[in-house]
């Protein structure tokens, strides 16, 4: 029997612990967006002042950092008790939080350019500079250099996402232990992605087309009534997102800690790993069933 976590579960888990806190989770998404809002608003009073604009970029920053940690340390934190926003200590979570990101950042970046600097060269060598058409190989030749790029890109930020609920409840997840945990799940990973981004997409291209199709004067209050009713279904839905992702970390963490793990197959990740450690795979963050050591030790 295989030991892979089923992307379907996932889904379904991710769903409920949604829609059990979900006016906690609107509450953190709010609290990040608010300041864009108010910054955009200044960013125009201030007839686009380059300061005000910089000043927004940055406040914003600090939000949707704020907002990754709380919703990630609530939703880890939920699947072994009642679940806490604020993680303790705060602003050494958001550390952590801050460098991990920066990592996956960096890294999928390099994995861009090293994939499209090629093309951009192809495009360049192999277009006649006379003006005469090129070879028609050429530019499925490019698409398949990008579409690669950014499958790579993809599979390495769904495997490395990992790293921030980690770092969230005081776990130091390093880019090989996350490859690791994640080996043999990218294809569920992205299928358990598709499962929740699919249908609001679906439903969103079918509600434009009919309103592209429709006449001028047809938009009523039915079809602001569906608006809006997608546009609950989309803020939703990125909620399911942002919890899935805690819940691949967390299902994870304790398929490397199972029946194995006592024959030395057990992840180490960075910040150590001996036995009953906050790095040892087993440990948890002080909540419920894994109250076995203080977080962030």
């Amino acid at each position: 029997m295989s030991d892979k976590i089923s992307p379907v579960a996932v889904v379904k888990q991710a769903v409920a612990l949604s829609w059990r806190r979900k006016w906690t989770f609107l509450g953190l998404l709010l609290a990040c967006f608010a300041p864009l809002v108010a910054g955009m608003v200044a960013v125009v009073v201030s007839d686009g002042s380059g300061g005000a604009f910089f000043l927004t970029v940055c406040v914003y920053l600090l939000a949707l950092l704020f907002m990754v940690t709380t919703s990630n340390h609530l939703a880890v934190t939920m699947q072994r008790g009642p679940g806490t926003v604020l993680p303790r200590p705060f602003w050494p979570a958001m550390g952590r939080v801050f460098v991990r990101g920066a990592i996956i950042m960096a890294l999928v970046i390099a994995v861009m350019i090293v994939f499209i600097l090629p093309a951009f060269a192809m495009l360049y060598l192999f277009i006649p500079q006379d003006g005469t058409s090129p070879s028609p190989m050429v530019f499925p030749l490019i698409f398949f250099v990008v579409a690669a790029a950014y499958a790579l890109a993809m599979a390495l930020m769904l495997r490395l996402g990992i790293m921030i609920p980690g770092a969230a409840v005081g776990v130091v997840v390093g880019v090989r232990e996350a490859l690791g945990l994640t080996q043999g799940h990218s294809w569920r990973m992205f299928g358990a992605m598709l499962l929740v981004s699919l249908p609001v997409l679906l439903l969103g291209g079918i509600f434009q087309l009919f309103i592209v199709s429709s006449a001028p004067g047809d938009f009523g209050v039915g079809q602001g009534i569906v608006g809006l009713l997608l546009s609950a279904l989309d803020l939703f839905l990125s909620i399911v997102m942002l919890v899935m992702n805690a819940i691949w970390y967390e299902r994870l963490r304790l398929r490397a800690a199972g029946p194995e793990a006592g024959s030395g197959t057990a992840f180490v990740f960075e910040s150590g790993g001996a036995p009953g450690s906050p790095a040892d795979p087993r440990a948890g963050s002080g909540v419920g069933p894994y109250a076995d050591l203080p977080e962030g030790q």
